[in-house]
């Protein structure tokens, strides 16, 4: 059977593993007149200290970038690659990804998350599990293509003003919620878009919010994979963690850190992010 690497992007909230065949391609944290790469050149820590004063903005990685990694996976010895890329509608990183497997001779299958961040993330880790269960390239495809529905992301904030800069939140409608302390409960559609789910005011009920939508989301799941993130500080996520810690004792895999430098830039440090896969 081919030796199978799994090629995916920073936008997955997931760090580089080559021990287990996991290639990771930064994004770029743009402030100023420096261009730094995610997860390698800046560090969450580092961008939320610049981000009220740099007014950072992200880019792709370029089709070099993608290739040169590329090349790193054949000279591991791989001989396909499965590639997890950022929504479309979200990034051009899926077509600087696509250009550059197109461009070398290593048969891949090349997957729309049509999401980011922490299920973009347990997309890769469920390949990781298809790869080591045994099954080939073209089974893991349609696997992965089948389960996209299954991937779920509920996200908010308690200051929109990174939001509404980014371009993420009309400036409208962020001054009117930050005038009435509303926190709004991100999603990803059908589409790959972000989308607006719910508006809540005040953070504890956004943050009980996420966590009851996921207990029911999960109240008849026996097999899934879970993940909690945040912005600045891990124990902002405390009552988060303590409320869903049955969920987190039974997930098939469980998975917890903060935010990239990338995705901090547009959520600012005040993000909570809950997701999950169900198997």
């Amino acid at each position: 059977m081919n030796k199978i690497a799994i090629l995916t992007d920073s936008a997955s909230n997931i760090t580089e593993n080559t021990t287990e065949g996991i290639f990771v391609v930064p994004l770029y944290v743009n402030y100023g007149n420096e261009s730094k790469k995610d997860l390698v050149e800046i560090t969450p820590d580092e961008l939320f200290d610049k981000i009220d004063d740099a007014n950072p903005s992200t880019s792709a990685p370029s089709i070099d970038d993608f290739g040169e990694k590329i090349q790193l996976i054949k000279d591991l010895g791989y001989q396909e690659i499965i590639a997890v890329a950022v929504s479309q509608t979200l990034s051009g990183t899926y077509n600087a990804m696509r250009l550059a497997l197109e461009d070398q001779d290593l048969p891949f299958k090349l997957i729309d998350s049509k999401t980011v961040t922490m299920p973009q993330g347990l997309l890769v880790m469920y390949a990781r599990h298809l790869i080591n269960e045994g099954h080939t390239s073209e089974e893991i495809e349609t696997i992965l293509n089948n389960k996209l529905h299954d991937a779920k992301v509920y996200a908010t904030v308690s200051d929109l003003q990174y939001l509404i800069r980014g371009g993420r939140l009309s400036k409208i409608k962020g001054l009117v919620g930050g005038a009435l302390k509303i926190n709004p409960i991100l999603t990803i559609d059908e589409n790959g878009e972000i989308g607006k789910y719910r508006s809540i005011i005040g953070k504890k009920r956004a943050l009980n919010f996420l966590v009851d939508q996921v207990k029911a989301d999960l109240a008849n799941c026996n097999n899934y994979y879970l993940a909690i993130a945040y912005g600045r500080l891990q124990e902002d996520i405390a009552e988060i963690k303590e409320q869903l810690s049955e969920l987190v004792e039974r997930a098939d895999l469980y998975l917890e850190g903060p935010v990239t430098a990338a995705l901090g830039s547009h959520s600012g440090p005040s993000a909570y992010v809950v997701s999950y896969l169900k198997k």
